[in-house]
């Protein structure tokens, strides 16, 4: 029998077995004594060296504080590089984390899909809209500086024409682009669109667009197909009214009132209410007609324009009421047609 004697290891001095290198922390492998280069102290740093998985618990709850002793005794803990991942997780794959109450968990509502598109699906609840930009908008910049609230431009394309008074919603396209900056459709069907160089596109169905008061009675509207301006209201509420740059109106129609047809600011056909079409200069109620006279051989047919129509010639030979009118004189009559013939009067 032979006998390993051991200077004392809890006394004064003596050897003791050491597994692995320098700073190396020792454990027990296997009922052996050892030592890795994954798992180290340096005790001039203060600092633990863990190569591996560091696992926290077989399955229970833990608590980990990280807490600065003293601003002069900061402790660092050094993750993976660039080619590892340090996370902590909670929810399902694709889920936003928060902090709900303290504690970490997925937002069921919004996730990030694989190729990075972001998704929200959130009902509207009373005064609770499901994204809000409640941050004041910017003002005051410069048309390059004063980016809109919500801007959507991609990458590499400069805008530099805001309004330095703000901006709510902005669309920038790239040049080139030929689609709609903007659409709006009702179950797949488009109601309204504004194309690349700013036209407003009516409906496919029914090539029409309108422009509506708040109360849908009164507006505009105006049919593609047909190059029609139109009262969408079954009523006759339209008024189109035509100026110059300058202001200056120079055609109104309006047949709100009974009916008034406007050219210039001084002479007006209007309709009174007994259905006699007047025409007035605008202000004073009275007005005159002036018929430009030519020769009687430059008439049209009289069965071509019609009983009623009315004319002046300026070389008549007569004066006669309800006498042909013969050219070649020097009488200046207004004549009218009976549907056969003109007729002085």
């Amino acid at each position: 029998m032979e006998t390993l004697t051991l200077s004392s290891a809890f006394g004064g001095g003596g050897d003791a077995y050491v597994a692995g290198a320098d700073t190396q922390i020792q454990y027990n492998s296997s009922g052996a004594l050892a030592g890795s280069a994954d798992l180290t102290w340096n005790d001039s740093a203060k600092e633990l060296g863990v190569g591996g998985d560091i696992n926290l618990d077989d399955g229970g709850t833990y608590e980990t504080t990280v807490q600065v002793v003293t601003p002069t005794a900061n402790r660092t803990i050094s993750f993976p590089d660039a080619t590892g991942t340090v996370a902590l997780v909670a929810g399902s794959s694709g889920q936003l984390t928060y902090n709900s109450a303290g504690a970490q968990a997925g937002l069921t509502s919004a996730s990030i899909g694989s190729t990075g598109e972001i998704n929200i699906s959130l009902a509207g609840a009373a005064s609770t809209p499901p994204v809000s930009f409640t941050g004041s908008w910017f003002t005051g910049g410069t048309a390059t500086t004063t980016k809109p609230q919500l801007l959507i431009e991609p990458t590499g394309t400069t805008s530099t024409a805001w309004s330095t008074s703000g901006t709510g919603l902005g669309v920038n396209a790239a040049s080139g682009f030929g689609g709609s900056l903007l659409e709006l459709q009702v179950n797949g069907t488009r109601q309204l669109a504004v194309s690349s160089v700013g036209t407003i596109i009516a409906p496919t169905t029914t090539n029409r667009t309108a422009i509506h008061t708040y109360s849908n009675t009164n507006g505009l509207g105006i049919d593609g197909s047909t190059n029609v301006i139109y009262s969408p209201n079954t009523q006759p509420t339209l008024r189109l009214k035509v100026t110059s740059v300058t202001g200056t109106q120079g055609l109104e129609f309006d047949a709100r009132s009974g009916g008034l047809i406007k050219f210039s600011t001084d002479l007006a056909i209007a309709r009174d209410s007994a259905g006699v079409i007047k025409i007035t200069d605008g202000s004073t109620g009275t007005g005159y007609v002036k018929q430009v006279p030519v020769l009687v051989s430059q008439l049209p047919a009289a069965a071509t324009v019609g009983a009623g129509t009315r004319g002046f010639v300026s070389d008549a030979t007569s004066t006669t009421f309800a006498a042909a009118p013969v050219g070649g004189g020097a009488n200046t009559v207004p004549v009218y047609s009976d549907g056969t013939n003109w007729l002085i009067g």
